[in-house]
């Protein structure tokens, strides 16, 4: 099978895509990675030895502007190039995860007729993806909330690193420590609202908090805290493993990293990005919330105090934890990537394929 990839412009979108690509590639497959020259994928592709081509595709913004124009243009200009690409490529399936460089992509493929899937991380989907949901073979997603409101997605579950999914093992949850995850490029309110939150807390709790590479410098410089409390810019693969499995809570927004949270049965604390499409975040996070594996916050509610008192609700309650583990494992789908490489064969082979 030639299997071209793309979606980007962020890692919750290129991460899962190199996982399919990686497990279709292991099984013979020819990849392709179609992406923005502005987003991270190309950078990412390089590393991990798989071929790239890139478009000056861009995020559309509102065509009122001249910034919107621009875009727009971009995009035309980009899906010319894609569609080149693609006659160069030939593949005879094209898997997205979303985001604005998928866009040109999948107008490519859909005006050359050729199959493409869609996979949906998020419970609400992003704009690139309904665009082109109608005329696609597969609808995968990750949230039993998008089946619900897109009857014809297919919950797969979310394809998630190899590195952190055979590394799950029992968890060594002492009841005591705290990982704070704001993303490769961090969180602003997280960043402040966490170390304040720790002054409320016993000074037994430890706390990991990976404060993104652009902010490590500025929060370190203006943050006081105790001996318990370790600020790093990022967590490397090694690194955020250990955090998962010693960890007894976590605190984060509520994107794509809640599928990560699931597998290790961690629970969380989740104050999402108020300004995330869509709301699509709180969704998220109420998805996680109604079994048990998840406290929501609104950044708005998210005081020092309230999110101390969050964190505390489940230090302090280990048959809580124990309970939510099991949900929240129960909810994760350990043959997601499997799953939807199954699904690229056949619509490679241009079978139907109905959700079940």
């Amino acid at each position: 099978m030639r299997l071209a990839v793309t979606g980007g412009g962020t890692g919750g979108h290129i991460y899962p895509a190199l996982e399919v690509a990686r497990l279709a590639q292991e099984r013979g497959s020819e990849i392709v990675y179609l992406g923005s020259l502005r987003g991270q994928e190309g950078e990412i592709c390089r590393q991990k030895g798989i071929l790239f081509q890139g478009f000056p595709s861009e995020p559309l913004y509102s065509l009122k502007t001249p910034r919107g124009w621009r875009s727009a243009t971009a995009l035309l200009r980009a899906t010319v190039q894609a569609k080149a690409a693609l006659r160069s490529a030939q593949p005879d399936v094209v898997f997205s995860t979303g985001g604005y460089s998928a866009a040109p992509v999948m107008a490519a493929a859909r005006s050359l007729g050729i199959p493409y899937t869609i996979h949906e991380a998020n419970s609400v989907p992003g704009r690139s993806n309904l665009m082109f949901a109608g005329k696609a073979a597969a609808f995968t997603c990750t949230f039993f909330a998008t089946v619900k409101s897109h009857p014809t997605a297919i919950r797969t579950g979310q394809p998630i690193r190899r590195e952190l999914r055979s590394a799950v093992t029992e968890r060594t949850d002492k009841g005591n420590s705290i990982v704070v995850l704001g993303g490769s490029q961090g969180s602003a309110f997280l960043n402040e609202a966490a170390p304040a939150a720790s002054s409320f807390l016993s000074p037994a709790v430890h706390f990991i908090h990976a404060a993104g590479r652009g902010n490590f410098e500025s929060v370190v410089a203006k943050v006081r805290v105790g001996e318990n409390y370790q600020i790093v810019p990022y967590l490397e693969t090694e690194q955020i493993v250990e955090a998962y499995l010693t960890s007894s809570v976590a605190v984060a927004r509520s994107g794509g990293t809640v599928a990560e949270f699931a597998m290790f049965g961690l629970p969380s604390v989740l104050i999402p990005l108020p300004t995330s499409a869509d709301d699509h975040q709180r969704e998220n996070a109420k998805e996680l919330v109604a079994f048990g594996g998840a406290t929501l916050l609104d950044q708005s509610d998210a005081t020092p105090e309230r999110v101390a008192e969050a964190l505390d609700g489940w230090l302090s309650d280990a048959p809580r934890r124990v309970k939510a583990q099991a949900a929240l494992q129960a909810w994760d789908v350990p043959n997601a990537t499997e799953q939807i490489v199954d699904i690229l064969y056949r619509a490679a082979a241009r079978e139907p394929i109905q959700p079940s």
